[in-house]
C-alpha cells in the first residue's frame, strides 16, 4: 500500500534532533521510491521517461536515489546541473531549461554535452548566433494552464514557453540557422489536482508536433497535485486516468508521425513533497495584545 506521507513520532524526532541538531529535514527514502515507480507506470508507451525537475528538491542524495530509479532530470540553472552530475546523471540525462538564459551558460551547457531547452524566440536567435548548425529543444505554451493558484499556472497568459501562435517565427528562425529542434516541452502549471486541463494540454502539443520533423523527444510537463491538508485532503491527480488517456493519443500521434520518439513528463513535488518532515525546536513564547505567539528556530531561511 502506498504511503501517505512521512510519519515520526515525538521519541523519533526527539532523538534525531539530539543527534543532528536542528532545525532538521528528515526524509524518507521508502516513500520517495514509492513516488517515483508510481510516476515512472504512468504510461505503457514503451519509450517512456520520467524525468525529475529538480527545482522542486536538489538534495544530492535525493538525486541520487531518484536517477537509481531510472529518472533523469531537468535543471534551472548552472548550478544545478553541475549538482546533478555529481549525483550521477550522464550530460544526456539533463534538459537545461531555464527560461532566462545568458550566452556564457548556453556554451557551457553545449560544452558540457547538456541538452538546452530555449523559452523564447529571442533565446532562439541567441542560440542559433553561438550555435549555428546545433541542436536545441523548445518550450512550447499550449494556451492552457492549471495550477494551485494564479502565480503558479505557467500555460496560457503567462511569461513562459513560446506562444502556438509564433511557431511560424520558431521555424523560420531555426532554418535561418540551420537549428534541429529535436525536442518539445510544455509546463501548464504546479498543483493541479483535475485532470481534464493537463490531458488536453497534451492533446494540443501532439496537434503542434506535427510541424516538428527532427523530434527525438517530447514532453509534457508536470505539475501534479500532492495533498497539503491531511485533515481535509486535496484528493490526488487520477494518475491511471491520464495515464490511460495519454497512452492513446501518444500511440495516435506516433502511427501518424512516422516515428515512435521519446516521451517524457517531469514532476517535481510529486516526487518530493510527501517524503519530507521539518523538525525544529520552540525557543520561546509570548503573549501580546491578547495573542500567543511560539518562536522557533526555524525560519523563512529555513523554508525557503
Amino acid at each position: 500500500m502506498m504511503s501517505d506521507k512521512i510519519e515520526l513520532s515525538i521519541d523519533e524526532a526527539n532523538r534525531l534532533i539530539e543527534k543532528y541538531g536542528s532545525p532538521l529535514y528528515v526524509y524518507d527514502e521508502e516513500i520517495l521510491r514509492e513516488r517515483c515507480r508510481e510516476v515512472r507506470g504512468l504510461l505503457h508507451y514503451d519509450r517512456f521517461v520520467p524525468n525529475y525537475s529538480a527545482k522542486a528538491n536538489s538534495n544530492i542524495e535525493l538525486l541520487k536515489i531518484i536517477h537509481s530509479e531510472g529518472f533523469t532530470v531537468d535543471a534551472m540553472s548552472p548550478g544545478e546541473i553541475r549538482i546533478e552530475l555529481a549525483a550521477g546523471f550522464d550530460p544526456q540525462e539533463i534538459l537545461f531549461v531555464s527560461n532566462n538564459i545568458t550566452y556564457d551558460e548556453m556554451d557551457m551547457a553545449t560544452k558540457l554535452g547538456v541538452r538546452i531547452s530555449l523559452d523564447s524566440l529571442m533565446q532562439l536567435k541567441m542560440f542559433g548566433e553561438r550555435h549555428r548548425g546545433g541542436e536545441a529543444a523548445v518550450r512550447i505554451n499550449p494556451g492552457i494552464g492549471d495550477g494551485g493558484n494564479d502565480k503558479i499556472i505557467t500555460g496560457g497568459h503567462s511569461k513562459f514557453g513560446i506562444s502556438i501562435e509564433q511557431i511560424d517565427k520558431l521555424l523560420e528562425i531555426a532554418s535561418d540557422y540551420d537549428l534541429r529542434i529535436i525536442g518539445i516541452n510544455q509546463h501548464i502549471g504546479s498543483l493541479f489536482f483535475d485532470t481534464e486541463h493537463y490531458v488536453d494540454s497534451c492533446r494540443k502539443l501532439l496537434t503542434e508536433a506535427h510541424r516538428f520533423r527532427d523530434l527525438r523527444f517530447l514532453d509534457f510537463g508536470g505539475g501534479f497535485g500532492i495533498p497539503y491538508r491531511y485533515r481535509h485532503p486535496e484528493e490526488r491527480p487520477d494518475l491511471h486516468e491520464i495515464g490511460k488517456r495519454m497512452d492513446e493519443l501518444i500511440e495516435d500521434f506516433m502511427e501518424d508521425y512516422g516515428r515512435r520518439l521519446t516521451v517524457k513528463v517531469e514532476p517535481g513535488r510529486y516526487i518530493v513533497g510527501e517524503c519530507c518532515q521539518l523538525l525544529g525546536t520552540v525557543t520561546s513564547t509570548k503573549q501580546s495584545y491578547g495573542e500567543k505567539y511560539v518562536g522557533t528556530d526555524i525560519g523563512f531561511n529555513v523554508l525557503l
